[in-house]
């Protein structure tokens, strides 16, 4: 039970993922061969339904009207058989014989004479008669008894058999019938429909006259030869019972109709019957006063025999749309979908790397507007990459190789204020003092996070330290200056250490190197909306002033003992943190000493520079 459940709850998932992994190449074609097909398809049922229904009706109005004409033919010919009873009736013979007293005793010329003349009667009577004369009637018998009786028979292959067949007749009939008429079934042994009528004297009842006319059924079946044309139809004369009097298949005479056929003989006009596993539109009629009813009925296949036939020509049109609309949706679809192969190129492409992944031009706008943002959208992705996120890289890496440059911080600042200490209790305040800003210099250089900002007056104080170790190491070999345009920039923020390594490179690759004394001179001011810190220096200058930084980069990088990395990086990080058109400016000549300018925007702290 759980196990169903699972696979009840899962069958529409895999059913929905079935339909998503279809590409939409395949699903545009499948859409344009049901938007062709299907309404077809409707189309097809409707007009077969349609015109079956206009053919059923049809049929069954045809089939109305024949039944109607077959049973007037089968109860004319029933008429004309009482009509030959009644007149044979009327003759002198009969007459005398139901009125007066004739007795066929033991008088063997009286018996001879009135067989004789009754004979006579019984042939003149069917001289004219058309009943005789269209072989709807085949015998003609009267019985006064068992042994005696007249008849007349158009040369039946077996006479003897006949008269058999119809004293068999008379001794169902005699003292089990009154006065009246009755039409008794044929059976297959003997396949003829007997009509009999069973007259006593008026004086002598008990003397009694039957007459019996045969009519064989196969020339009765031929009044509804015209229904059993049809293929498989089917036709019966069956009485209130069932029993079968005629019927196409003389193998069922005398035996029981099936009673869903029985079941129409109450019913008006055409109703569909379900006989031996096949629909049929059957009707039924009764046939005058003789209390029999003639039902037929036609195969429905046979009614709709022709739309079948038109059918199969409209499914083949069918196919062959079907066909062609699958041809034209597989090139429409090749068509349409062409930029659908070319994006997902473009996207494979991307997802590898290649941010330079460019998708075509197209014809239609639509798809072309498409093309356009997709480009635009890597474009866009290769700036960020290269403007953000390499960046980003850059400073990652900065802090890593600054941090593998580091030496336990814990143990450095211990031991450097343990010096600090002990420097103090010798009151030797040179030494005291060196350690101090040492130790301050080097916790913002380690402690530092290269996005933090800071006031520009406590970067001026890190630059402080650094030249007062410097000057202290030199002595009178360097001198330098610091001049503030306005006391007011100094509440500026800057990212931290942005100055101090200039000023750090200054020292190191121009004075440090000069013969003779070296002078620094530092200069902030602003114009606009820009703070520029400006580092000035008598020193050897730069042998190569950097134009591209990226190749500055690579060659400083190459070169042995100390390099430009502190100036490198600060421009780096400017650029990062600010943007364009941000960063460090050179101005230098080899042994002319150097100009080295610093230009960020004025930070309060309250603005965001990308």
């Amino acid at each position: 039970m759980f196990k169903e459940q699972i696979l009840r709850q899962l069958n529409p998932r895999l059913l929905s993922g079935f339909f998503t992994r279809i590409p939409v190449r395949n699903k545009i074609v499948m859409i344009i061969f049901l938007l062709i097909l299907l309404p077809m398809t409707f189309a097809g049922c409707y007009f077969y339904w349609n015109i079956s229904q206009m053919l059923t009706k049809n049929a069954n109005d045809n089939l109305s009207l024949l039944i109607r004409q077959t049973n007037d033919n089968i109860e004319k010919s029933f008429q004309i058989v009482e009509n030959t009873s009644l007149h044979f009736l009327s003759t002198k013979m009969i007459r005398n014989w139901l009125i007066d007293n004739v007795s066929l005793s033991n008088d063997f010329y009286k018996k001879f004479v009135n067989k004789t003349e009754m004979e006579e009667d019984l042939k003149y009577s069917l001289m004219f008669n058309n009943a005789w004369n269209i072989s709807l009637l085949s015998t003609a018998y009267v019985f006064f008894d068992d042994d005696n009786y007249v008849s007349v028979v158009k040369a039946p292959p077996n006479i003897e058999q006949t008269n058999k067949n119809n004293l068999a007749v008379y001794q169902s009939l005699n003292g089990t019938m009154v006065r009246g008429k009755e039409i008794l079934t044929p059976s297959l042994k003997d396949p003829t429909i007997y009509f009999t009528r069973v007259m006593s004297n008026i004086n002598q009842p008990e003397q009694r006259l039957v007459l019996i006319f045969g009519t064989d059924e196969a020339d009765l079946a031929e009044q509804y030869s015209g229904v059993l044309a049809f293929p498989g139809a089917v036709a019966y004369i069956v009485d209130n019972q069932g029993v079968i009097y005629s019927s196409a298949d003389k193998q069922t005479l005398g035996a029981t109709v099936d009673p869903a056929v029985l079941a129409l003989k109450d019913t008006t006009g055409v109703r569909e019957l379900r006989l031996n596993h096949e629909t049929y539109l059957a009707a039924s009629r009764s046939i005058g006063t003789t209390g029999l009813t003639f039902i037929a009925g036609i195969p429905k296949k046979q009614v709709l025999a022709k739309l079948s036939g038109s059918m199969h020509n409209y499914i083949w049109i069918i196919t062959l749309i079907a066909v062609v609309s699958l041809a034209a949706g597989v090139l429409l679809s090749v068509r349409f979908t062409r930029i659908v192969r070319d994006l997902l190129r473009s996207i494979r492409k991307v997802k590898k790397g290649d941010y330079s992944a460019r998708m075509p031009t197209y014809r239609d706008a639509e798809l072309n507007l498409l093309s356009t943002t997709f480009n635009n959208m890597t474009d866009e992705i290769n700036y960020l990459i290269k403007e953000v996120y390499e960046k980003h890289l850059l400073v990652k890496d900065s802090e890593i190789k600054f941090l593998q440059a580091q030496m336990n911080p814990h143990f450095l600042f211990n031991t450097l204020i343990t010096i600090g200490y002990k420097a103090k209790l010798s009151r030797d305040e040179t030494v005291y003092k060196m350690v101090t800003s040492l130790t301050e210099l080097l916790q913002a250089s380690i402690y530092s996070n290269s996005l933090a900002k800071i006031p520009i007056r406590q970067e001026l104080d890190f630059i402080k330290f650094y030249l007062y170790l410097q000057k202290e190491r030199f002595e009178d070999k360097i001198e330098y200056t610091i001049q503030i345009e306005d006391e007011a920039l100094l509440d500026l923020l800057l990212p931290k250490l942005s100055v101090e390594p200039l000023v750090e490179n200054a020292v190191v690759h121009g004075v440090e190197k000069k013969l003779g004394k070296g002078v620094i001179h530092i200069r902030i001011y602003s114009r606009d909306d820009s703070v520029y810190f400006e580092i000035t220096d008598n020193g050897i200058g730069f042998e190569e002033v950097p134009r591209n930084w990226s190749t500055f980069e690579s060659s400083t990088m190459r070169k042995q003992g100390h390099n430009n990395i502190g100036l490198i990086n600060t421009h780096k990080r400017a650029k990062l943190i600010y943007g364009e058109p941000y960063g460090i400016e050179i101005e230098s000549a080899s042994g002319a000493g150097a100009k080295v300018t610093l230009h960020i925007p004025k930070d309060q702290g309250d603005l965001t520079y990308v």
